[in-house]
């Protein structure tokens, strides 16, 4: 068994590690980025049922919160109701009052005035009777003044005791309802937090799926950049204008895509994500073209440009909407139109675009 020298582990150590990272260092980049992108599709994918978790929770708090409020609708009127009753009430105990204080000072003005003034003349009065009978007749006459005037004035203490206690009714009714009023509006209130709360939540959540989207968007364009990738579609329809020949047999003349039509200069969009492969003239009657590889082996040919319409150059990572070149009228065109067409597996293997595109 061969024994390491000194510094031997050492090279050996550093040797390990060099092959390590030369191992690493060609690892299919394709791998990683496709781990990557599962990664955020997971993301968004649990992100998505928080979402709706989150929206079935908001749904559950308004309708508690709808509930409330329905509650509080008939107890806002009711109060309105008893305020009236109590406004009533209240004028009916002034009025009372008044007619209290006023006949209570005229009783108390009578007999004040028969003690100081009168008191000596009705004693004399009495006094002076002929007979015991006429003394009781007189008695009995000024037991009835005083009598009378004191019902009177009792009456009034009456009606305002009555009123104190219709007001009290009233005032009591409404202390009971304030206090649940009350109460379901601290429900309410704490409804209402927890749906700005739950708001709030969803709202944290759709910026954070915009962030995973934007990040798998990238993570496409990457992809667009390095090579085989999966197809970027759907896509969409190219051009605004008509079409104006389709794809098939035209009299004898089999035609290879979609025409369609449009002024010299009208703006000519990407179908969808790709990588630009083509942007050349050719002697093939395209004219100026240019050919967007979208991944799964699916091409678009945008042709009878010029070149100076362009774009784009080879290379180039195109977005689905992203202007590309204009209608122009190159090569073997009978008048200004974009001629589109579709390939599958290969360029030249065409294929109707309308499986593709909808127009």
């Amino acid at each position: 068994m061969k024994i390491l020298g000194e510094g031997g582990w050492q090279r050996t150590a550093i040797s390990l590690a060099a092959a390590l990272g030369l191992a690493f260092s060609v690892w299919p980049a394709g791998l990683v980025h496709a781990d990557k992108e599962d990664e955020v599709r997971q993301n968004i994918e649990d992100n998505k049922q928080k979402q709706e978790a989150k929206e079935k929770e908001i749904e559950e708090v308004k309708q508690e919160v709808d509930k409330l409020k329905k509650k509080l609708e008939p107890l806002e009127k009711e109060l309105e109701k008893i305020k009236i009753k109590e406004d009533a009430a209240e004028e009916d105990l002034e009025k009372a009052k008044k007619e209290l204080d006023k006949y209570d000072d005229q009783y108390k003005a009578s007999v004040r005035s028969m003690y100081i003034h009168g008191g000596a003349n009705q004693m004399e009065s009495l006094l002076s009777a002929d007979s015991f009978e006429q003394f009781l007749a007189r008695f009995e006459f000024l037991r009835l003044i005083i009598k009378q005037d004191f019902s009177q004035v009792q009456k009034y203490y009456d009606a305002k005791e009555r009123a104190e206690k219709a007001r009290d009714k009233v005032l009591k009714t409404r202390k009971e309802k304030e206090k649940k009023m009350k109460e379901i509006e601290k429900d309410y209130d704490k409804m209402v937090d927890l749906l700005q709360k739950n708001r709030s939540a969803l709202a944290q959540l759709e910026e954070k799926e915009m962030d995973y989207r934007k990040t798998l968007s990238q993570l496409n364009l990457e992809n667009l950049r390095t090579g085989e990738f999966p197809f970027q579609g759907p896509l969409r329809k190219p051009v605004n204008g008509p079409v104006t020949s389709g794809y098939g047999y035209r009299g004898s003349e089999f035609h290879t895509g979609v025409d369609f039509s449009g002024d010299i200069g009208t703006p000519i969009y990407a179908a969808g994500n790709g990588r630009v492969v083509r942007a050349q003239t050719c002697g093939c009657g395209y004219g100026y073209y240019i050919m967007i590889y979208h991944g799964g082996g699916v091409y678009t040919l945008y042709a009878h440009s010029y070149s100076w319409q362009s774009k784009v150059s080879v290379g180039d990572v195109v977005k689905k909407g992203q202007l590309i070149s204009a209608i122009g009228n190159n090569g073997r065109s009978t008048g200004p139109h974009l001629h589109l067409e579709v390939h599958v597996g290969r360029p030249g293997n065409y294929v109707n675009p309308r499986q593709y595109i909808p127009y």
